[in-house]
């Protein structure tokens, strides 16, 4: 599958969740708190190869993820493989951490954690489901993420709607860094500015 992707940055939340209403006026939103470790392969820097690996834990769930190299210069859209780990509530915590263990046994090393609060909705737009994401990092200010899943050959086109969506509800200028990018590239700024 491919995700198809745009983030942006938001002054004002509150006029981007009227706009979200006025496409979905049922829209009820799942709250969550994301902690994301993304690490560094041994034999290759995806720094160079614009790929990312990473350990998400959500609540209640655990998920490891690929994803490949961005597909355009305008969104983030890339492929992404998501393998779902599932257990119980109380060995959560030990299967992610056995997770990281594995891949730092493999010479992975960590490349820092990013802590998220998300909430998600969906909206409706030129006969597709897209999905809204409205998150606050840690150390970041406020964005919003469009997204939709996709086969390769619909990529394009929903390329193309996901960009009208965004012009729809006032979004410009799309920042395809990637949050551990901007993370990382905040805590450099505040070092340098110390």
């Amino acid at each position: 599958m491919i995700e198809v992707e745009a983030k942006f940055a938001v002054d004002a939340p509150e006029q981007l969740l009227a706009a979200v209403h006025a496409l979905n006026p049922c829209a009820s939103f799942e709250e969550s708190e994301e902690s994301d470790e993304y690490f560094h392969h041994p034999a290759r820097d995806f720094r160079i190869t614009d790929e990312a690996l990473r350990i998400r834990r959500t609540g209640d769930s655990v998920q490891l993820t690929w994803k490949g190299p961005r597909l355009d210069a305008v969104t983030k859209s890339r492929k992404e493989l998501e393998l779902p780990i599932s257990s119980e509530v109380a060995a959560l915590a030990l299967t992610a951490n056995q997770l990281r263990d594995i891949l730092l046994a493999l010479g992975f090393t960590s490349a820092g954690i990013v802590r998220k609060k998300r909430k998600t909705t969906t909206v409706l737009f030129e006969d597709r489901h897209f999905t809204v994401s409205f998150d606050q990092v840690e150390g970041l200010p406020f964005y919003v993420e469009l997204e939709i899943l996709c086969e390769e050959a619909q990529r394009a086109s929903a390329t193309a709607s996901l960009l009208r969506l965004a012009e729809h509800l006032g979004l410009h200028q799309s920042e395809r860094r990637s949050y551990i990018e901007l993370v990382q590239l905040n805590s450099q700024a505040g070092v340098q500015a110390t």
